[in-house]
């Protein structure tokens, strides 16, 4: 009996000690106000909310279970962290050798522990109901910039490009579902580098990664030669993730999908089988890839066909083999099979044709001697059509200037203004050649410029004599407008004035034939005063952008960096502008005019005949003819 006290007391005097122990903590740390310092610089709450603790899966443990005590502790002593391995040790193993506890081990406390992920005081029995808390949880560090850009992952947010992906939409709408989130692929406790030959990432593990949900795909991938070469160590050809994506995977058929059938030939697959030195490395011809671009099926994908053709409907999609494998589906004893697919009732023949064609010379002579036929048959037929209509037109040129050298003429331009106009029409044109030249380098006309001499070199040169040209008769000009009678006369008539809005009304009404009155024109017309006024605008701008493009060093030095790019968007989108207003309206005027057909003349002499000048600016045949008769009055 009195050994049965003296236990019943022993008992009840430590439970009142870890009672006590218990209460000790709480007594502080129910606090609201309770804070600590963290490396003397940052304050934190350490106050403890015990109605979480008593919903969580700890919460039968005592406060000292977790965290171990130390006689000092309330004196100003830290706590050591949790020890949450003293419980939980097959876990902490694992943890110690992920890349999350390395990093942590080494004195990175950035890198994310226990309580990070599983969270402190608050921590419950992990049900399917709670799995979409774990993309938060990520998102955590894996959304921070900071964070990221410590690690080298910059300008990089996985967890929003995987809650917009299908697996994503899956995962947070039911997240008991059996679709690949965050620990699916990259393991929980265990996540390693990419690097680590053990880690889920490892690009040899990525297929039975992936393979974890889609097994048979994993079995067809593992008898394609992008397999066979990562395993020869071609580390370059690509796995899952590298077609598909890693966090941001759509399904097949929509339009942000990489594996987009109307993309593979463009985007997909062209990121390596249209990289010649990649090619090189595995003995295939990146030429192959622009020559099925060439093919009907290329120009169909090109104009969006669905029923075209793609790189995947002849070569298959997981299981793409070497055309020499027996097995391959473009293997030649298999291609009838392949073609038939799209194609219904076709031989063996049609089979073969070669859809990546490259060097007909020797793989089809026949065909190649019909192309240099049709080559020389073309140059010479419409060469000669073209040397046909040109000899007609410089007839009908000379006869027009015969016919108005016979009759009475005025002088419109000055002689100065005549050759201004040749300079300045060189300097466009070569400006508007050599331009575009840099833009587009892979046009055929720039192959034929390059060939003939025209390299980088050569056309930078030009392109900025040119515009010395068009700068030096845009100083003339001004020069002209200022400090001659005349020239001021000219400005002054250039400038828009109510007149020509009423003659804009009547003009459109003449031809469309609701009027007979036609617009009584002065010096210049709506339509030279507008093209003339955009000429100085455009020279202004073109000048201004150009030379900041030409000096950049220098301009650098008091202008914003924005100011580079925008005026490279300026100076290139004036020039369309500027090419596209010559060629649809000044020599629409020029050339087509029925009045002026073949070619207004004027631009030789910068004479007009008398009968042209009262027929189209009727106010200026006036004006002339009143300071003619006033002179000899």
């Amino acid at each position: 009996m009195k050994k049965i006290v003296l236990l019943s007391v022993l008992f009840i005097f430590t439970s009142l000690l870890f009672s006590q122990g218990e209460y000790e903590c709480l007594d502080c740390h129910q606090e609201h106000s309770l804070t600590k310092f963290v490396n003397d610089s940052t304050e934190i709450s350490v106050f403890v909310d015990t109605s979480k603790i008593a919903k969580s899966v700890h919460a039968d443990l005592e406060c000292t279970d977790c965290h171990v005590g130390t006689e000092n502790h309330p004196n100003g002593k830290a706590l050591p962290e949790p020890a949450c391995t003293s419980c939980h040790e097959d876990e902490g193993e694992e943890y110690d050798t992920s890349i999350h506890g390395k990093a942590y081990h080494l004195g990175d406390k950035a890198a994310a522990n226990c309580w990070d992920c599983h969270g402190g005081h608050e921590i419950v029995e992990h049900t399917p109901s709670h799995q979409n808390k774990m993309v938060e949880a990520c998102g955590k560090c894996h959304s921070d910039p900071k964070i990221m850009a410590k690690f080298g992952r910059r300008e990089m947010d996985p967890v929003a490009t995987f809650k917009q992906s299908i697996h994503g939409k899956i995962f947070l709408d039911d997240p008991a579902a059996p679709v690949a989130n965050c620990i699916v692929c990259h393991g929980s406790h265990d996540i390693k580098g990419g690097i680590d030959p053990t880690s889920k990432l490892n690009k040899l593990n990525i297929p039975k990664t992936c393979g974890t949900c889609h097994e048979e795909e994993e079995k067809e991938y593992y008898q394609s030669i992008h397999w066979a070469s990562i395993q020869r160590g071609h580390y370059e050809a690509p796995v899952c993730t590298d077609c598909h994506g890693e966090h941001n995977i759509h399904l097949a058929e929509g339009e942000d999908a990489l594996t987009n059938k109307l993309l593979q030939p463009t985007k997909l697959c062209a990121s390596c089988h249209s990289n010649k030195t990649m090619m090189e490395r595995f003995g295939l011809d990146a030429r192959r890839l622009d020559s099925y671009m060439k093919s009907y099926h290329g120009l169909a994908v090109l104009k969006g066909s669905p029923e075209a053709a793609t790189c995947t409907s002849c070569h298959e999609v997981h299981a793409i083999r070497s055309s020499r494998d027996s097995l391959s589906s473009v293997f030649p004893a298999n291609r009838k099979q392949t073609c038939g697919t799209c194609h219904q009732n076709i031989t063996n023949d049609f089979a073969q044709i070669d859809v990546h064609p490259l060097d007909m010379k020797t793989r089809n002579p026949i065909a190649y001697l019909f192309k240099r036929i049709y080559f020389w048959l073309i140059l010479v037929v419409i060469g000669g059509m073209l040397a046909h209509n040109i000899l007609i037109l410089v007839h009908h040129v000379r006869e027009k200037r015969k016919k108005e050298l016979g009759q009475i003429r005025v002088t419109r331009f000055q002689t100065f203004e005549v050759y201004q106009h040749l300079v300045m029409l060189t300097s466009f044109l070569t400006l508007a050649v050599t331009g575009f030249a840099l833009k587009f380098p892979d046009a055929g006309w720039v192959h034929l410029l390059v060939s003939l001499g025209m390299t980088e070199a050569i056309r930078s040169v030009v392109h900025r004599v040119a515009a010395m040209g068009l700068a030096v008769t845009s100083v003339i000009q001004l020069i002209y407008f200022v400090f001659t009678k005349k020239g001021r006369h000219d400005f002054l008539s250039l400038l828009p004035n109510v007149d020509d809005v009423i003659h804009v009304w009547q003009n459109i009404r003449y031809n469309l034939g609701l009027s007979n009155e036609k617009p009584k024109f002065g010096r210049y017309d709506y339509g030279e005063k507008a093209e003339y006024l955009a000429l100085i605008w455009g020279n202004m701008v073109m000048g201004a952008t150009g030379f900041i493009l030409w000096f950049p060093e220098t301009f650098i030095g008091f202008l914003p960096i924005w100011v580079f790019e925008t005026s490279e968007v300026i100076h290139y989108f004036e020039a369309w502008l500027a090419i596209l207003a010559i060629i649809v309206w000044h020599w629409f005027f020029v050339f087509v005019h029925p009045d002026n057909a073949p070619v207004n003349l004027t631009f030789l002499d910068g004479k007009i005949t008398e009968e042209n000048l009262k027929h189209h600016h009727p106010k200026e045949y006036e004006r002339l003819k009143k300071e003619q008769e006033s002179k000899e009055d």
